[in-house]
């Protein structure tokens, strides 16, 4: 899609590539994939939904990160380890015992983005889980050194994640 609206936004992300997607999203008409893939394209790589279930059995390894659900009505953060899991009864299963844990349904991830953008004055990168709607499910951020600057493994392991399943 290829819109004026998609131009103006892809102009506008340009210039302030640091805003927050899901306020942008709210007025714009646009989902949070379209947004996503507004950025420069230097910002964000994408791979196939199918994946989820690989890229998440992949996060435990990654050691502690940050992981985000983002609402309307609240902005969820859980810092940690992200938990091991495994399919079962439709979900794919977070086996933690503190912290996270729960169900996700992992069939609906249609795309996993790797978002590498500014944020509040510094790099982030972040896993972003996008369902069929083109909203995002949660992400998954990358953690940071004592003086916030990003793990360089940690973002080596998520590059090389999106690399493998390209």
């Amino acid at each position: 899609m290829n819109t004026p609206q998609i131009a103006q936004m892809k102009d506008r992300l340009a210039r302030n590539p640091g805003v927050v997607l899901e306020k942008l999203a709210d007025g714009s008409g646009l989902t949070m994939a379209q947004l996503i893939e507004c950025l420069p394209e230097a910002m964000w790589r994408k791979v196939d939904g199918r994946h989820c279930v690989a890229v998440l059995e992949a996060l435990p390894a990654l050691g502690d990160v940050t992981v985000i659900v983002h609402t309307a009505d609240g902005i969820f953060e859980i810092g940690g380890a992200f938990p091991a899991g495994e399919t079962g009864h439709g979900f794919y299963n977070l086996h933690g015992k503190q912290g996270l844990h729960g169900h996700l349904r992992a069939e609906r991830c249609q795309a996993i983005y790797l978002v590498e953008r500014p944020f509040m004055g510094r790099d982030s990168a972040s896993l972003l889980f996008a369902n069929g709607d083109g909203g995002v499910m949660f992400k998954v951020f990358a953690g940071r050194e004592a003086d916030g600057s990003l793990k360089q493994p940690q973002l080596a392991a998520l590059r090389a994640l999106m690399e493998a399943h390209a």
